[in-house]
């Protein structure tokens, strides 16, 4: 027995399918579980910012939908003509009894919209000229003209402007103990476009609040909004008015903060504000970190474990069966005479041995089948050749028939004469395949017999031929049934002479071979089924010899070639015979 040692272990077949597992198993167990460890966090992280951009999303479409309420109830008193009409109207040259009828259909419609939307806290139309009362819905204040929140939106020029939140009221200038924002518009002469007047809409800023109350992100995490200069307009510690501590930005981004990292998902809003949400990140990644630290605990003992049990398979079961997978490969490239040559009792051995029984019967199998197809292969060619050789037959001894019963002897002679060459051809005396060059004679002469039958018209055949390709191998007797075809079925029916092209060119690796006729041609119903086997029994002969001839080249050639038939009714019809160059082997099967 051989000495162990650990160089002559590693040599072994072994050794080596030992190593290769060990690796294989350990290298990826370690990878993934390091990029387990380093890509759950950015798993978590990316999924925490996809849910809290969704939050923030959601909250400034709610926030959204609110100014865009409050817009559009500025736009419909800015263009509604009793609010046109009280802020034009002169109370100097007016009657009394208009001027105040006008402008208490002014104060009744703002009245109803304020008493129609929960959110506003007041709404005031201010007389730009300072001539009409101050139109409000509730009391009337004073001294608002002189507000620097009436300016802007004078400079505005038609307009929204949007004022931060305040717990100071716009209006009265006073703590209402409720904090509030405030939206304020220009009103514009509809005939002039002068600026005649200002909407001012004071809105209870706890209908903004509450949506972002209730939005955090972790414990410390919340949301905040800022205006375009980046002071705050909301924040939860109340900080209205000042600077931001972070950055504006449209976009995006992490920070450090409070000594952690933190995500910023800003959100524009359609009055120009960002609403923010402030994201920390390894807040909310602490429970995925127990489950990191549990997922590598689980993929170390998984890779002990498969490190023994690839051990005890390279050993026990990875040495027969690396033998057995190279026979199967050997045996699946068509080498059937390997053999395993197992002989032990076990799973392995009855393997081996049953895959050496199988090859030996896949081995008789293919040899079986092999003759079978090729005797299959000959016999249906032959038959072929036997339906189309009386149908021949029959017509040429019809014609030969009527020559001697009008006692034109001659021409009997001339006609069994060449007779004869197409009879010795159809027997396959000098096998299968004959030249192109012999055929296209077989077909002058059976041309010579027709003209017997047709004495009292002309028949004329063209053949076109390169010199090159007549020493072509096809089928015998496969070009004689389609002329035959277009002699009987194409120009017998017509009156008058008839004429039949054949013309024989090269196609890359084909050969095209193109009968064409000027006979009466093919019925539409009828061309599509005639190289269909059902079609066979219509009509007699005709379609038997084009579906057999179509037939007979697919299985020598292989199912790119064949016949193609093309017919105008009244103007004649074409068949394309397309063949390989070179001769196929008989003894193969072509379906």
């Amino acid at each position: 027995m051989a000495r162990f040692t650990w160089p002559t272990f590693f040599r072994s077949i072994a050794g080596q399918l030992f190593l290769l597992i060990s690796i294989g198993m350990i290298v990826p167990v370690a990878i993934g579980g390091y990029l387990s460890y380093h890509q759950s966090s950015n798993l978590v992280k990316d999924q925490v910012g996809n849910v809290a951009s969704l939050t923030i999303t959601q909250v400034s479409n709610k926030l959204n939908l609110m100014l865009k309420d409050l817009e559009d109830t500025s736009l419909f008193v800015l263009g509604n003509p009793v609010i046109q009409k009280a802020m034009t109207i002169d109370p100097g040259s007016a009657p009394p009894y208009d001027y105040m009828q006008v402008n208490s259909d002014a104060i009744d419609l703002l009245y109803l919209i304020h008493m129609n939307s929960t959110e506003i806290m007041d709404i005031f139309i201010l007389d730009h000229q300072r001539k009409n009362n101050i139109l409000g819905s509730s009391v009337v204040l004073n001294g608002l003209w002189d507000t620097p929140w009436y300016d802007r939106i004078v400079e505005a020029d038609g307009l929204p402007v949007w004022f931060g939140i305040q717990r100071e009221s716009f209006l009265r200038r006073a703590d209402i103990g409720i904090p509030v924002f405030g939206m304020g518009r220009a009103i514009k002469s509809q005939a002039t476009g002068d600026v005649i007047g200002v909407l001012f809409i004071e809105v209870r800023a706890t209908h903004l609040t509450q949506q972002l109350n209730n939005v955090t992100f972790g414990e410390t995490g919340y949301t905040f909004i800022v205006d375009q200069q980046n002071r705050y307009v909301y924040e939860p510690r109340g900080a209205y008015g000042q600077p931001s501590a972070f950055s504006l930005s449209s976009n995006d981004y992490y920070i450090q903060h409070n000594g952690q990292e933190t995500l910023l998902l800003p959100e524009r809003l359609m009055n120009g504000w960002y609403v923010t949400g402030v994201v920390p990140i390894e807040e909310l990644n602490e429970g995925s970190n127990q489950i990191r630290g549990l997922t590598l605990m689980i993929l170390v003992c998984s890779a002990l474990f498969a490190l023994s049990m690839g051990a005890l398979v390279t050993f026990r079961v990875g040495r027969p069966l690396i033998q057995l997978s190279r026979l199967m490969q050997r045996g699946a490239s068509g080498d059937l005479r390997v053999r395993s040559g197992f002989t032990s009792r076990d799973e392995i051995g009855k393997l081996g041995r049953s895959f050496d029984r199988m090859l030996e019967q896949i081995a008789l199998l293919m040899k079986e089948m092999k003759t079978e197809q090729a005797e299959k292969k000959k016999a249906e060619i032959r038959a072929m050749r036997y339906q189309i050789n009386p149908h021949f037959l029959y017509n040429t001894l019809n014609t030969v028939r009527h020559l001697a019963r009008f006692n034109r002897m001659e021409d009997v002679n001339r006609s069994i004469a060449n007779l004869i060459p197409l009879l010795e051809a159809s027997i396959e005396r000098n096998g299968t395949f004959v030249p192109l060059g012999e055929e296209l004679d077989l077909l002058e002469k059976y041309m010579v017999i027709q003209q017997y039958r047709y004495f009292d018209r002309r028949l004329e055949l063209r053949i076109r031929c390169p010199a090159h390709l007549q020493s072509m191998m096809i089928p015998r007797m496969l070009l004689q049934p389609i002329v035959e075809n277009a002699v009987f079925h194409g120009i017998a029916p017509k009156d008058g002479p008839g004429a039949i092209e054949l013309d024989v060119a090269e196609d890359g690796a084909y050969v095209v071979i193109r009968i064409a006729d000027d006979g009466v041609g093919i019925e539409p119903e009828r061309l599509g089924g005639l190289l269909l086997e059902q079609s066979t029994s219509a009509k007699g002969m005709t379609k038997i010899g084009l579906f057999h001839a179509h037939q007979a080249i697919r299985l020598f050639y292989g199912s790119d070639c064949g016949l193609d038939i093309r017919s105008v009714p009244g103007e004649g019809a074409t068949v394309t015979i397309r063949l390989h160059k070179s001769v196929p082997k008989e003894e193969r099967y072509v379906v």
